[in-house]
This record gives structure tokens, sequence and C-alpha cells, in this order.
């Protein structure tokens, strides 16, 4: 009888082996062995999560993924993903709490509550900037903004962005922007409501949230009702003469009428200080006639082609500009530029016939102007006193000794150089609010259009909002994961 006795040790039933167990039960003891950790790791201190992450992502983490590619994972074991039901009903909230929701009209796409949306991104932006641009055969309007993107080495370091809020088939003329004030066309809900058009809302961030104006050249001047860029008085800052590229000229004002197309009305108002003086195709512009001409009539052209094949890349369809066909692009010219290329093509050109002392200083000339206009046009970092007198003493040289050196007349992009150190001294920063990050944007809608979307290649209105609305989940991606 001493099974009986009070003093004898419990008897305990011997645990089923895990892998005998049924899915039903294996959760439940998985589920007890969790609460057993968590209840030791709360007594020293340690959250669960830190030791072992969740093996299930968030739904936020997965927004960037098409259905195709989360299906895709799904495939391998041992990978976890949430299923499309939750993806879907994610979505649909992110519509009432990120004002990511989307409508059509004919031809286009647009955001239906613009002026939350911005709310939401721009939060934490240290500015805004409204602009747009065409390329791959749609255009795009919305804002350019910061989110701040610390690390240990800078914990003040910002990383770009454009977010879309409307989105059309064609380009950036005139009569084409001008369509977006078409009555009707926009039906704005929630904050939005009271604006007719699109524009409407830009000027609202330009007049409440002190919005800069991005964009290339033919944009700007399209927006602000003023002629091509190769007008008498082409600049959209100030009245400056198409024979005086290399001065300085006043400011416009509302009752100048310096190459103002009377037939054109100014789709924004904005100061000429608010106008971000496209660093961007500043540098490529002049960049790519130091490389192409300067370098070509000094060196000799085969020489010249054989540095520039050496670092010219094939570009996706659809995902860059007409100019690349003929020019450098932006990752081509660094290339250029860090590799030491202009280098090797004075070396070449020295080892096939001799070179004179002027040639190789106006070779060196050349490559000092190339390595200052990628080191101030496209820095994203705040500007210093300093930074704005060594940008100022370069764009003097550059503008001094431009005919001597390239051998060419002065065009329209040498005279946006005085205007960008002006907007460095008056805002200490440059890049920042670049149309760099427009230029970016083509690339990452237009891949969303030709790829992810093609299953709806007959409704082009339905297939321009999957790609906007995949494109504004994106954006507010950031916000979720923090």
């Amino acid at each position: 009888m001493d099974h009986l006795s009070p003093l004898a040790p419990p008897v305990t039933r011997a645990k089923r082996p895990y892998a005998d167990l049924r899915p039903t039960q294996q959760w439940k003891r998985r589920r007890k062995a969790r609460d057993a950790v968590t209840q030791v790791l709360e007594r020293i201190g340690v959250p669960l999560d830190v030791l072992s992450p969740p093996s299930t992502p968030s739904p936020h983490d997965l927004l960037h993924l098409s259905t195709a590619e989360r299906e895709r994972f799904r495939t391998v074991r041992g990978v976890h993903l949430p299923c499309e039901r939750t993806i879907i009903q994610c979505k649909k909230l992110l519509t009432a709490t990120h004002a990511t929701g989307t409508g059509t009209f004919a031809g286009g796409a647009y955001i239906t509550d613009p002026l939350r949306f911005v709310s939401v991104l721009c939060a934490q932006s240290s500015f805004i900037a409204v602009g747009g641009d065409a390329g791959g055969g749609r255009c795009v309007l919305g804002v350019t903004y910061s989110l701040p993107t610390p690390t240990e080495a800078d914990p003040t370091r910002t990383t770009q962005h454009f977010a879309a809020l409307l989105v059309y088939e064609g380009g950036d003329s005139w009569l084409e922007l001008q369509d977006c004030r078409a009555a009707g066309l926009t039906s704005f809900t929630g904050d939005s409501t009271s604006f007719p058009h699109v524009w409407a809302v830009l000027q609202h961030l330009v007049d409440t949230r002190g919005a800069f104006l991005n964009g290339d050249w033919p944009f700007i001047n399209g927006v602000l009702g003023l002629m091509a860029p190769s007008a008498k008085h082409p600049c959209p800052v100030c009245i400056v003469s198409h024979k005086k590229f290399l001065h300085s000229s006043r400011y416009r004002t509302r009752s100048d009428k310096h190459c103002v197309d009377p037939t054109h009305q100014p789709l924004l108002t904005i100061l000429p200080e608010r106008i971000v003086p496209t660093p961007l195709h500043v540098f490529l512009g002049i960049s790519n006639r130091i490389i192409l001409d300067a370098f070509s009539e000094l060196l000799g052209e085969k020489v010249v082609l054989e540095a520039v094949e050496s670092i010219k890349t094939v570009h996706s369809a659809g995902c860059s500009g007409v100019s690349d066909l003929h020019e450098l692009n932006g990752p081509e010219i660094s290339k250029f530029i860090k590799q030491e290329r202009s280098t090797g093509a004075l070396a070449a050109a020295g080892a096939s016939t001799s070179l004179t002392d002027s040639v190789k200083a106006s070779h060196s000339v050349l490559s000092r102007w190339l390595q200052q206009l990628h080191h101030s046009l496209l820095r994203s970092g705040d500007w210093t006193s300093a930074d704005i007198d060594a940008w100022r003493a370069a764009v003097d040289d550059i503008q001094q000794h431009w005919r001597a050196e390239a051998q060419s007349k002065p065009f329209p992009k040498l005279h946006m150089l005085r205007h960008s150190v002006e907007f460095a001294e008056r805002h200490r920063f440059l890049g920042r609010a670049s149309e760099a990050q427009i230029e970016s944007h083509h690339a990452a809608f237009n891949a969303l259009f030709h790829k992810q979307h093609r299953n709806q290649s007959g409704n082009v209105s339905e297939r321009l909002r999957r790609s906007l609305a995949d494109a504004a989940l994106r954006a507010v991606q950031p916000f979720l994961q923090q």
C-alpha cells in the first residue's frame, strides 16, 4: 500500500513525442512552451521577440511585393506569410488610416484624398516640393519630401522620396497639364473635398506649407505659363536674355511680360525664390557637354567614345528618358568621374600623338569642373558657409572660362548655375529638393505598369490606378514599419 501513502511522489504520465501529436496538439504544446519561456524572460527583463523574431511577418512588411512574388515565397518550406485575404484587409484599412485610396478618369488615375495623403507622408519632412515630369509615356504630378533615416555615423541623415498624386497617359506640355483642371475630372474626398482639381491642391501646399516647385526646365516653364527654354527670356527665376546667359538679372515679378505666353494661364503661382534650379538636369547638361563635346574636341572623338563605351549601360525599356539614347545618364557620368575615365582618355590620346601643355591644362580644368559639379549639385546634405563659398568660386570659374576651355557658346543651364548658388545660400540645401526623385519614380512606376499589371492592358485607366495604388502603399510602408 506504499503507493497510497501521502509521502509517495506523484505519478506523472509520460509525454507523447512531439512528432506523434496532431497539428492542433502540437500548436497547444508550442503555446505552452512560449508562455513558459515568456514568464522566465519577464523575470530577467528580456523581450521574447529579441531572441526569437516572429516567424510570420506583418502584412505591412509585404506591401511592396506583388501577389505573384508572395505566392512564390509561400512555396518555400518553413516560410510563413499572411494569406492574401489578410493582405487585402490591410490595404483596405490603409485607405481609411493613411488616405491611400485611388480613383480613375479617362486615361489617368489619382489619389482621392491627396491633402491628407501628403499630410501623412510629410509629417516628419523638413521641406515639401510640388512638381512633376513626363517619362515613359506617362506624366506624374506629386510631391517630393524627406524622411529621417539616421545612422550611427550620421544621426541627421535623411532620404528623399517622391509620391505621385495624379498620373495620366501623355506628356507635360501646358495643354496636357491644363487638362487636369477640367471640371469633374477628379472627385476628391475627405480633407480634399473642397478642391476642384489637383492644381488647386498643389497651390494650397505652396501657400500654406511653403512648398517649393521642382521638375525639369520645360515642366517648370509650362506650369508658370512661360515660353519654352529656347525663348529669348527662358529662365523661370529671372528675366535674363538668351544673349547674356553668363550674366545675372533681377528676379521675375508678377507684372513682368518677358516671354510670358499670353495664351497659357499659369497653373501655379509661386515666388521665384521657391523654384528649385533644376540641379540634376544642370549637372547632366553641363557634364555631357564637357564629356561628349569638349573632351572630344580636345582629345579626339574616337578616344572619348571608347572611354564612354566602357561605362555605358543597357537601359531598361520604359525606365529611361529619350536623352539616354544620345547622352550619358547620372549613374554613367558618376562612374566616368569616379573611375577617372578622362585620365584614361588623356593617356590614350597621348599614346597616339604628343599633347601640348595647353591641352593638358584644359583637360585638368575640365576634369576639375566635372568633379565640382558632381560634388555640389547632387549632394543632399546641408550646406555650410564654407560649402557655399567654394561652390560660388567654382561657378565663377566655370562661367568666366567656359568659352576658352569648352570651346562652345554659353547655353541656358550655365546660367542656372548662378541660381543654384543663390538657392543654396538662401535655404542651405540644394540636391535634397531636386527633381532626381521624380526621375527615379518613373522607373519604379513603369515597372509596376509594365510588369505587375499587364493583365489590365485593355483598360489603361484601371492599369494606371492599380499602379498608383501600389506606389501609394509603398510610400506609406516606412511609417507602418516604424
